[in-house]
């Protein structure tokens, strides 16, 4: 049940923001079940109640997707966000998107290894209370993201096909990475649907292996060889602006792959190449005690889960979010990881020409040691290390569109942002052990040794003649913002900022509704002129805290009160309503309105 929160109680509560040039100011937040008891909903803590939302901006309503419900929530009054209603899935939701008058989702199979359905709807008749089915679609295996063109009738699904064991656990089943392409009729009565795969590719595996494109399962553990192609795993896409080509990320390939939309065939496949950090700083340790960065002769895959596509004069360029991630694979009592920890590795598995002061480095747990480093890349002939690797760029970059080389990464400097604003939750993780004794600011540094802050997603948006990009970061639970100015491919810093209670357990955190947002899994810009309120804003999707915030985007230069509110709500209502100039006097005016 939905209760309403007193506007003006939310006053009360006033704290100083980071000073910052672009920011962001909440709005407010609502909290969505990951299940309901005789109508009653229950909330909780990576529980899978919501891992994407799509945004239908005329009609101010949400769609959010997540292990059991696709939720529909009305946005026409942005200080109290409501749930419309909701549908049953028979299984988990990856993504949801809309686009003109259609809905589109996608759904896993029975298993991870079965192939998935896209489920097109139109859109919800809120006046009616219905929701009418226009497809279901088979697809690839472990769909992962949807994507529409511009006009709304192509949609691009990144299958990514994950190796799994069988019911019985003795054979790893692995299927192809594909990407599904559907074309929709005019008025989406009809369609026509391709399954497009890599095995063309396999052929010539050695070559794109060469050129740094990751192959790293070959049949470790089951003896089984694996393709290249069952090895590709798409993950994220997007268009051209012309909608000529599409951009899909294959995270564990450390590759973007290019599919030419004129013929529906891939164009090619293209490595991101290595991160050097022999002149960078990381903190590679969740044993060292603090923040304590270092620099070392090793290297790191980019491997982007999130990327966007935009043009500065007509030139064409991608923006990625570089999480990062390794395989692991179980096979009855058996298990194999790409991934193993410095001080696992000894003398005897480096090359004879290795540095001597780095052998001791990786084995000390202050240092490397702790570090997870790839076991199958930067090998010699005779399968000694010659290079280190780990897994993710800890940043975003960008890369130019027609040949996908590197033309600015962000170094180290999210880190180093989110040790100077945010150090209590430096490099920390937003998954408790136990949630009633389980604080965020716990985990400070439990991440070091892994992905360290996670970039997840990235979305872009325009403010004032300004390109404003919003890089999400999911251990940390922040938001990165950046600005690009007319012409630029540098990004400018301009803020971060983190949502939620630090020092309460995660707990007290929910039912105080005070979670923030905690893996910010999808960002939607929201322009001004599709605004509720004339501003422009950004939505919030956070898978483990299981909400959808809303925020203006604004930009601090100009005089302000330097004040914003900490999240509060009276009688534990499932909406959180905050502070806004703006969105005060657009709320006020709504409730003489209604009265």
């Amino acid at each position: 049940m939905q209760q309403r929160v007193p506007f003006l109680a939310t006053l009360l509560v006033l704290v100083p923001v980071v000073s910052a040039v672009v920011t962001l100011r909440p709005v407010s937040t609502i909290y969505l079940p990951y299940s309901y008891n005789e109508g009653e909903g229950l909330y909780g803590i990576d529980e899978g109640a919501s891992e994407q939302t799509g945004y239908d901006s005329t009609n101010k309503i949400a769609y959010s997707g997540g292990n059991n419900y696709i939720h529909i929530t009305d946005w026409s009054d942005v200080t109290i966000p409501t749930i419309l209603d909701r549908m049953t899935i028979d299984f988990t939701c990856n993504d949801i998107e809309t686009c003109g008058d259609f809905v589109g989702f996608v759904l896993e199979g029975p298993t991870k290894v079965d192939t998935g359905t896209l489920q097109i709807y139109s859109l919800y008749d809120k006046a009616a209370g219905n929701w009418s089915k226009l497809h279901e679609i088979p697809i690839g295996s472990k769909p992962d993201m949807l994507h529409f063109s511009h006009d709304c009738l192509t949609i691009l699904v990144a299958n990514k096909g994950i190796a799994k064991e069988n019911a019985d656990m003795t054979e790893l089943i692995n299927p192809e990475g594909t990407i599904s392409i559907i074309r929709l009729s005019s008025d989406g009565s009809s369609y026509n649907s391709t399954l497009r795969n890599f095995t063309e590719f396999n052929d010539r595996a050695d070559d794109y292996v060469a050129r740094g494109v990751r192959y790293s399962y070959r049949g470790q553990l089951d003896g089984v060889n694996h393709t290249f192609s069952q090895n590709l795993e798409p993950e994220y896409i997007t268009y051209n602006y012309d909608d000529t080509k599409a951009f899909v990320a294959l995270l564990k390939n450390n590759a973007i792959t290019v599919i030419d939309l004129t013929t529906d065939e891939v164009e090619d496949i293209y490595p991101l190449g290595e991160k050097s950090w022999n002149n960078l700083d990381l903190d590679a340790s969740d044993k060292d005690d603090g923040i304590v960065f270092r620099r070392s002769n090793i290297f790191s895959f980019y491997q982007p889960d999130g990327i966007k596509y935009f043009e500065v004069d007509g030139v064409g360029y991608i923006i990625t979010t570089n999480e990062g991630g390794s395989l692991d694979y179980e096979l009855g009592e058996e298990e194999w990881g790409e991934a193993q920890r410095g001080n696992d590795f000894t003398t005897g598995d480096f090359s004879s020409a290795f540095n001597t002061e780095l052998i001791a480095n990786v084995s000390d747990n202050d240092i490397l040691g702790r570090l997870m480093f790839s076991k199958v890349d930067g090998l010699d002939a005779t399968g000694k290390l010659e290079k280190l690797y780990f897994f993710g760029a800890r940043g975003f970059s960008i890369f130019k569109a027609s040949d996908i080389t590197l033309v600015y990464d962000s170094g180290d400097e999210v880190e180093k942002m989110i040790a100077k604003f945010y150090p209590d939750v430096f490099n920390s993780d937003t998954k408790p052990d136990d949630a009633e004794v389980d604080k965020p600011d716990d985990f400070f540094d439990k991440r070091s040794d892994n992905q360290g802050p996670e970039c997840e997603s990235v979305e872009i948006g325009e403010l004032d003649e300004r390109r404003i990009i919003f890089v999400g970061v999911d251990r940390t639970a922040v938001i990165l913002i950046y600005s690009l100015e007319s012409g630029e491919v540098v990004p400018t810093f301009e803020s971060v900022y983190r949502a939620g209670g630090r020092n309460d357990t995660f707990q007290n955190l929910l039912d105080n509704r005070n979670l923030g947002d905690l893996d910010p899994e999808d960002l939607k810009f929201i322009p001004a002129s599709m605004s509720v309120t004339g501003v422009p804003m950004l939505m919030v999707t956070g898978t483990v805290s299981g909400t959808i915030s809303l925020y203006e985007v604004y930009d601090d230069s100009f005089p302000t009160d330097g004040m914003t509110t900490e999240p509060t709500t009276t009688g534990g209502g499932d909406a959180i309503v905050l502070f806004s100039p703006i969105v005060c006097c657009i709320s006020l005016l709504f409730q003489v309105l209604l009265q």
